[in-house]
């Protein structure tokens, strides 16, 4: 009788150990889909000073908050020869709630963040000076699944979509050239 006991006891405890290290192993490999959409965006202050702007638009409902970047590091190329110019991390500013207007879209169905990332950085003409022009780039998976339009596996499986954020901008000249 005391012998069925401990079998007992032992065979739960190896039941408990093997749950957990499936659920540790599972949860290792998940991955979320959030990314509905973004886009650069780049102002001239003057002085060859640019507010860098990337706007990240987040899926509430089937995102992983865990998800979110605190930053995200931009790398610029110059288009002639596509050498990396830098890489420039531009910080997390701010995040609001996207207001949807058309009653299709608002059923409580879609949520989703604006999710602002920005920084101020000088521009030197004597390295943005290529006739060709720049372009910067951003990449991260993973697009929301939801999306009927793209084709897109929750990975590991498969194939999975990301987004890349792309902007070209020309040469930064002097005032008098």
């Amino acid at each position: 009788m005391l012998q069925n006991y401990v079998i007992f006891v032992i065979m739960a405890y190896i039941k408990n150990v093997l749950f957990c290290f499936i659920f540790l192993l599972v949860s290792q490999t998940m991955w979320a889909s959030h990314i509905v959409g973004g886009e650069f965006e780049m102002e001239y202050k003057g002085d060859f000073q640019y507010t860098l702007r990337m706007l990240l638009y987040f899926d509430v409902l089937n995102g992983n908050a865990g998800a979110r970047d605190d930053q995200v590091l931009v790398s610029i190329f110059r288009k002639r020869d596509d050498v990396l110019v830098t890489n420039i991390s531009i910080p997390f500013f701010s995040v609001s709630r996207v207001d949807y207007f058309q009653p299709s879209c608002s059923n409580g169905e879609v949520v989703t963040d604006k999710i602002i990332y920005s920084i101020d950085h000088y521009f030197s003409p004597d390295i943005y000076n290529d006739p060709e022009g720049y372009y910067m780039v951003w990449q991260r998976c993973c697009r929301n699944y939801t999306i009927t339009n793209v084709y897109s596996n929750e990975p590991p499986n498969g194939l999975h979509a990301g987004q890349t954020f792309y902007l070209e901008f020309p040469p930064v000249v002097t005032p008098d050239g």
